[in-house]
């Protein structure tokens, strides 16, 4: 009897430590639930600073377009202080060569973040147009060039993402003039087009973080 007892007892504790084994198997097998994607943050951009270094003189000029709050809300200005000034001209000398930088920034965060950082870092992601990619392109490849139409001012991207094959961001240019054009003034716009997956040298993929009018001319 006290044999029975003892295999009877063995047989209990076995199935219960196989049921609990069992049961923590198949709680380990299931796969853990995938966090939900999280959305791409929306960038906003307070300042669009357009730096053109003389390369002669080494005089460095800067264009400022500034939205204190993003997109909506306050109205937009050009210029660091003045409010209420619509216009800015870019003012460039004729035979002269110039270095162009970009500069975005988000001031509504603390300390100021420079989102042309992150557009560099996504490069790939990126790509600067002037006048929306309707302007005359001397070179598709690298280094990629365009002309200005009726300024005839050819601007070189000296910049490059790091996809395969690489392309211009255009954060970084070099800028030529010609002859003097005296006082007409040529439209400007310049814009960042955000192209996840699509960047292809060309504007139309993707759609655009921020566009900004300039006028422009050589005198």
């Amino acid at each position: 009897m006290k044999i029975m007892k003892t295999i009877s007892t063995l047989l209990l504790v076995v199935t219960v430590l196989f049921t609990v084994s069992c049961k923590k198997d198949k709680k380990n097998s299931e796969p853990a639930p995938e966090p939900p994607p999280t959305a791409n943050e929306e960038e906003v951009i307070t300042t669009f600073k357009l730096m053109l270094t003389d390369s002669a003189t080494n005089t460095l000029t800067t264009y400022l377009f500034k939205d204190p709050d993003g997109a909506g809300g306050q109205p937009a200005y050009y210029g660091p202080t003045n409010v209420t000034q619509t216009d800015s001209i870019i003012s460039l000398g004729p035979d002269k060569t110039y270095y162009g930088q970009i500069i975005l920034l988000d001031e509504t965060k603390t300390p100021v973040d420079s989102t042309s950082n992150e557009v560099d870092e996504e490069g790939q992601d990126h790509m600067f147009f002037y006048n929306n990619g309707a302007n005359t392109i001397l070179n598709v490849g690298n280094p990629y060039t365009v002309q200005l139409n009726g300024s005839a001012i050819k601007i070189t991207y000296t910049d490059l993402d790091a996809g395969t094959p690489q392309r211009g961001i255009g954060l970084k240019t070099k800028w030529r003039t010609s002859s003097a054009t005296g006082t007409a003034k040529y439209n400007l716009n310049i814009t960042l087009r955000h192209q996840p997956d699509s960047k292809d040298g060309t504007y139309a993929p993707g759609d655009s973080d921020v566009s900004v009018d300039f006028k422009v001319r050589v005198n």
